[in-house]
């Protein structure tokens, strides 16, 4: 795994979002599912994981909003509440059951049966200490636009090492101006969440991130596209001619 790489979109490689809420099923976002779908495009996605609070997409809701997208491949998931307001997202997530999880063991279990990705969301936002089954996790976030302080990403970074767990970046994306400022890229393309599990659990993908000037979280939460921020607008994806 390789930190903080420039751009996006390089040959072979697959632009990932782990980590956005909707305001369909997300009471705390601002995004209309499809603008989200819409900005994803335009910043040349290639995968989008639909993250939201303790509700899951399901596979026809999901086969729906992806005749929206021009680009970007949309994928189901779920971001749990456990104890202690430790937050845990399950990339692939689709069956009702995750929606009725509430112990980790539960949680980690299922996954683990169903192959998911597991990720302890940005962990040490509320509190200096974790507790102890986050261990059970696949990977841990490190930068996300949710990391308001150096600190707690430094933190996120010790744990994600001293636990050998995966390190993530991604926007946990409640507004379109969290996206594409942290994200993951793949070194080859995926086909279901299993595939990306094992391609995070390999090692075979990089965290970016662009330079911006615009303070963590964002203080406001975008709806619209027209409504980005200038700075935004210009770190929108161009599609190279031929």
């Amino acid at each position: 795994m390789i930190d903080k790489l420039p751009g996006a979109g390089f040959p072979g490689t697959t632009k990932v979002e782990t980590h956005a809420h909707t305001a369909k099923y997300s009471v705390c976002s601002r995004i209309p599912p499809r603008e989200l779908i819409a900005m994803a495009d335009a910043s040349g996605y290639d995968a989008l994981f639909l993250t939201e609070h303790d509700r899951v997409w399901s596979k026809s809701e999901i086969a729906g909003l992806q005749e929206l997208a021009e680009r970007v491949r949309l994928f189901p998931g779920i971001d749990i509440t456990l104890t202690d307001e430790v937050h845990v997202l399950v990339l692939g997530a689709h069956e009702p059951v995750y929606e009725r999880l509430k112990t980790p063991s539960d949680v980690f279990g299922q996954a683990c049966v169903d192959g998911f990705l597991t990720v302890v969301a940005h962990p040490f936002r509320w509190s200096s200490v974790l507790p102890e089954y986050c261990r059970l996790a696949d990977a841990v976030e490190v930068l996300t636009c949710n990391h308001g302080s150096e600190e707690h990403a430094a933190a996120a970074r010790a744990y994600a090492q001293q636990q050998n767990m995966a390190e993530i970046y991604a926007s946990d994306a409640h507004g379109l101006n969290f996206m594409n400022k942290f994200w993951l890229e793949t070194c080859e393309p995926f086909q279901t969440a299993q595939e990306f599990r094992h391609l995070v659990l390999a090692g075979r993908y990089a965290n970016h991130t662009r330079e911006f000037e615009m303070p963590l979280p964002p203080p406001e939460k975008v709806s619209a596209m027209a409504n980005l921020a200038e700075e935004d607008q210009m770190a929108l994806w161009v599609q190279p001619t031929l």
